[in-house]
């Protein structure tokens, strides 16, 4: 009598969609300021490794793999997109600020202008 084993497959094919979205995602998120749009990218592939990782689990899947490489690289691609974005955000609101102080800089100057007009008119 033979005894066959079977191994479950269940959350393979997530699993590596997870990955390859976790590669492509994480390529994306390196690139300077372009990065910044990889967070969703990164997390479709971070939450498509979870589902296969636990379906695997709940499913008996021994071979996780690649569903914990997604995790892993969606994650990290998940962090420098947010980086990004945190840089982005950051250079937009130094910009402000200083616009805010040229604004207030051109006040001054225009209202030392029209004393000066004022003054001399007075003359």
């Amino acid at each position: 009598m033979e005894q066959t084993t079977t191994t479950s497959t269940k959350g393979k094919g997530l699993g590596i969609a997870g990955m390859v979205i976790g590669i492509v995602a994480l390529v994306w998120s390196i690139i300077p300021l372009i990065g910044a749009a990889a967070w969703w990218l990164a997390l479709v592939g971070l939450i498509l490794s979870l589902v296969a990782f636990f379906m695997a689990k709940n499913g008996g899947n021994p071979s996780k793999g690649m569903m914990i490489t997604g995790i892993i690289l969606n994650i990290v691609a998940l962090g420098l997109a947010i980086f990004w974005i945190y840089k982005i955000a950051s250079a937009a609101s130094a910009m402000v600020g200083g616009l805010e102080n040229l604004q207030d800089s051109l006040n001054v100057h225009m209202e030392e202008l029209k004393n000066a007009m004022d003054t001399t008119q007075m003359h």
